[in-house]
């Protein structure tokens, strides 16, 4: 769609269309769409409100009950239809990625690496492609533009660009076939940006609701003045949040991501709306999963969870600034393989586009699959995976460890829970069953060396002394030496799907054995070898320092880094944000398990949290004089590297997407943990600011290289300098006048010969007083009668904007953005039209290209007139 002040001249050289993209947005480079002349065909929506008579003739001053009515459910409609995609996503994807990894890791152990290998690539690239086929074979289906995220397309339209066609049925259906395939293939990405546009897709269908005159009938008429794409605006803006509830469980957040990044014309009425959808998306989710589909990142929280050590903050300052580094630097290898895309494998190239699918699954199979082979399997016991534990370990870990429970008084007073440790744990059990071991102690080397390990100057004091043995599973596997003792004891623990063994069983093992002696898993395999949001929960996982080690994590975020930036924009639809949660979470972990290591030879634990019988194993006299490195209690001088992770995902999100209030809200929704949100929202400044030194956000980015039209929400003072006036950017041509006495004969001419969509209404002497839609001129001209001038008055809307020449281009540009303008009408002194100014006007770069030197110019002269500014103030 194009309109009256579109110029009929050449704006750029063809030459700049990719040069310019490039450029740094500070200073005086100005940031551009790739393709410039793609980005002035795109035409705009209309959010003002709407003075024409004829639009407003069946409307009310006032919603009736009927059409609030529909207002009012439309949200949760809305709600509960995006939470039933997302829920059949996440079953497809799960049930298509549970089966490629079991295959996999099976094919691991039973045939060795390269059959697994071969495993990986071919189904990996079969999902891939099947996926991604609508897409890359959209002249098919007419939906090439169907793949990546699809959040820059929602930006430019809720930014009023018209993109309406890309938010079709037929690309909802492609994103939401695309998706299961994509986050089930095993390539670096994730489900929730298609599952926002999803969102997206189905308000914008849920929109034309309040727009068919059937509704009309049925429940009242709209409110006059409202246009059809505020609807368009309201109710798509409505889906996009659900997306983000449905997908990450966080109503709040999707509320927020709507407000702070991706509705430039948001209107404060709207949040409630937005917020009920939301709420209606979650309730659909815990009408399938349950509270436990809810939060799917929920962490360990009580007593000492949560804590943080003083020097924290200097923490989060360091991971923000970590973060915001590298996610700039995320942003400029994204930006640089979309932009090679876009030139050699666009979506004119459809064979392309699926080779460059089959070579990102190459890369990535090949990836997961080698750093693997590098990182042996590592024993998964209490003594690798507890050490210096805060004590807060997932229920289904800490059960293994402890046999039970007892209320008891601390040192003040206060009941609080002790537990029992398990046998294995510190290979000290306490029970009469050891009072036989003390029996036949002199009789028996094992039992003697059994009473031995907790015979010290302060456990025989004890009365019940002859309680306390070592540990050991039965008298008569004593009696064999099966027992363990402090210092070489530790339990077995079962980390499940979390957590793959690639360890091939002997053939001959008994099936009774126990897993004792088995219980091992892949260093990196709990990241490569698992779903990224398996390896998400991993990184978060708090009570668990070494549940990673630093050089399979620093091994694979390389890896990850890389592959996650260059196959996000891919045919796939697909989205980043788990894959820069993972990352974030790789930086954030990775620096605590440093810090510990230096920290945690001086900080042995107390056993405190044991119960009394347990307690007096430590200290002096005790088994355990100098205290021990396993217990489960708070330590206030060590960060906990699940919080760590999580402060790093936050900050890394914000690094790279340079939103900081959904970005803290969502980590504090997803993991049901309140207390983080200030570590969290504070690293997230810090990234976000130094992201903001290095480039810009990863979405307005993306919007420049999809090259649409979009305006900043604020005039863009550091790269436009005052000075510049609306007669600098007015259209060359001439404004095509719609006379009020020119009846049929002067509206043909008007229209002949042009495409633009808006055109000022003048009297007898040239005076601008309306404006008229081409749609209405058309609806005129099937009119069998004379066009009177009352008829066209009753089609026009009779109290356009207007503005001088002379008007500074930076008020002319508030005024278009807070009145939410689609045409500006310039005029002389005579109110006679001069020019119909649209967003095209207002774009930066195209301010630089029209201005040219002049524009360097204006920039000296400001950076002079400041110069002597601060000289009179000295």
């Amino acid at each position: 769609m194009q309109f009256c002040s579109r110029e009929l001249e050449q704006v750029a050289p063809t030459n700049h269309n990719h040069s310019s993209h490039g450029d740094h947005a500070h200073g005086q480079h100005i940031h551009g769409p790739l393709d410039r002349d793609k980005a002035l065909g795109i035409g705009s929506l209309s959010f003002e409100p709407i003075f024409n008579e004829r639009y407003n003739k069946d409307r009310v001053a006032q919603e009736t009950k009927g059409f609030l009515f529909l207002q009012r459910t439309l949200p949760i409609v809305i709600g509960l239809l995006t939470a039933g995609a997302a829920w059949v996503v996440g079953l497809v994807s799960e049930f298509l990625g549970s089966h490629r990894t079991d295959i996999v890791n099976s094919t691991i152990v039973e045939h060795g690496w390269f059959w697994a290998w071969c495993a990986e690539f071919s189904l990996m690239t079969l999902l891939a492609l099947v996926g991604g086929f609508f897409v890359y074979c959209g002249d098919i289906s007419g939906t090439k533009t169907a793949g990546s995220s699809g959040i820059p397309q929602l930006i430019g339209l809720l930014n009023g660009c018209d993109l309406k066609g890309e938010f079709s049925s037929r690309h909802l259906l492609v994103k939401w076939f695309g998706v299961c395939c994509a986050v089930a293939s095993g390539l670096a990405v994730g489900p929730e940006g298609p599952m926002i546009f999803i969102g997206a897709s189905i308000g914008y269908l849920c929109s034309r609701l309040p727009q068919h005159p059937t509704v009309w009938r049925l429940l009242g008429t709209p409110p006059a003045t409202v246009g059809d794409d505020v609807f368009t605006r309201d109710y798509t803006s409505i889906g996009a949040a659900c997306g983000i509830a449905a997908a990450f469980r966080a109503p709040i957040a999707g509320t927020l991501f709507i407000v702070e990044e991706a509705a430039s014309h948001f209107k404060k009425e709207q949040m409630a709306n937005i917020f009920f959808g939301g709420l209606a998306a979650l309730e659909v989710i815990l009408l399938t999963g349950g509270a436990g589909a809810v939060l799917e990142y929920k962490v360990q929280v009580g007593p000492g969870c949560s804590d943080t050590p003083s020097w924290s903050l200097l923490f989060c300052v360091v991971i923000g600034l970590l973060c915001g580094a590298m996610g700039a630097a995320f942003n400029a290898l994204n930006i640089q393989a979309m932009m090679w895309r876009a030139r050699y494998c666009s979506a004119a190239r459809p064979l392309r586009r699926a080779l460059e699918i089959l070579v990102l699954c190459l890369l990535s199979s090949t990836a997961w699959l080698g750093i693997a082979t590098l990182f042996s399997e590592r024993e998964a016991s209490s003594s690798t995976l507890f050490p210096q534990s805060n004590g807060c370990i997932k229920d289904g870990y800490r059960n293994q460890i402890i046999t039970g429970s007892v209320i008891e008084k601390d040192e003040k007073g206060v009941h609080v829970q002790r537990y029992f440790p398990a046998p294995c744990l510190y290979g000290v059990q306490y029970g009469k069953v050891c009072n036989d071991v003390h029996a036949m102690a002199d009789s028996n080397a094992f039992a003697k060396s059994c009473v031995a390990a907790v015979n010290t100057s302060g456990m025989q004091k004890r009365t019940d002394f002859e309680d306390y043995c070592c540990s050991f599973s039965s008298v008569d596997a004593l009696k064999a030496g099966n027992f363990a003792v402090p210092g070489n004891s530790s339990c077995p623990i079962d980390l499940g799907e979390f957590a793959p063994s690639l360890k091939r069983k002997s053939s001959g093992l008994a099936e009774s054995e126990s897993d004792d002696t088995i219980s091992s898993y892949n260093s990196v395999g709990l990241l490569s070898l698992v779903p990224f949001k398996i390896a998400c929960q991993n990184l978060f996982a708090r009570g668990m320092p070494y549940l990673v080690p630093v050089n399979a994590m620093a091994a694979f975020f390389v890896l990850f880094f890389i592959l996650a930036a260059i196959t996000a924009g891919s045919a796939i639809p697909s989205g980043i944000l788990m894959p820069q949660m993972v990352i974030g979470g790789l930086m954030g972990r990775i620096f605590a398990v440093v810090l510990i290591n230096v920290q945690s030879a001086t900080l042995p634990g107390s056993g405190t949290s044991w119960a009394q019988q347990y307690t007096v194993l430590f200290g002096p006299g005790g088994v355990f004089p100098n205290g021990s490195s396993l217990t489960l209690e708070p330590n206030n001088l060590l960060l906990d590297p699940g919080i760590a992770a999580l402060m790093g995902a936050a900050a890394f999100l914000g690094g790279s997407g340079r939103v900081t209030l959904f970005t803290t809200v969502m980590m504090v929704e997803i993991t049901g943990d309140p207390v983080m949100i200030f570590p969290v929202g504070f690293a997230t400044v810090f990234a976000v600011l130094v992201g903001n030194l290095i480039n810009h956000g990863l979405y307005h980015s993306l919007i420049d290289v999809q090259s649409t039209p979009y305006l900043p929400d604020t005039w863009q003072a550091d790269q436009l300098p005052p000075g510049i006036v609306v007669r600098d950017m007015m259209p060359k041509n001439k404004p095509i006048e719609i006379k009020l006495d020119g009846g049929r004969l002067g509206i043909k001419d008007a229209l002949q010969g042009n495409s633009f969509t808006g055109f000022p209404v003048v009297d007898a002497r040239r005076v601008v007083v309306g404006m008229v839609d081409r749609k209405d001129l058309e609806e005129l001209l099937d009119q069998d009668n004379e066009i009177t001038a009352d008829d066209l008055k009753r089609r026009s809307n009779l109290y356009p904007v207007t503005v001088r020449e002379s008007f500074p281009l930076q008020s002319a540009y508030q005024l278009f953005k807070s009145m939410d303008m689609k045409n500006l009408v310039v005029v002389d002194d005579n109110h006679a039209p001069l020019a119909v100014m649209t967003r095209f006007a207002f774009l930066a770069w195209r301010v630089a290209d029209r201005m040219g030197d002049r524009i360097h110019e204006l920039h000296e002269r400001e950076l002079q007139r400041r110069r002597a500014r601060r000289s009179g103030l000295a």
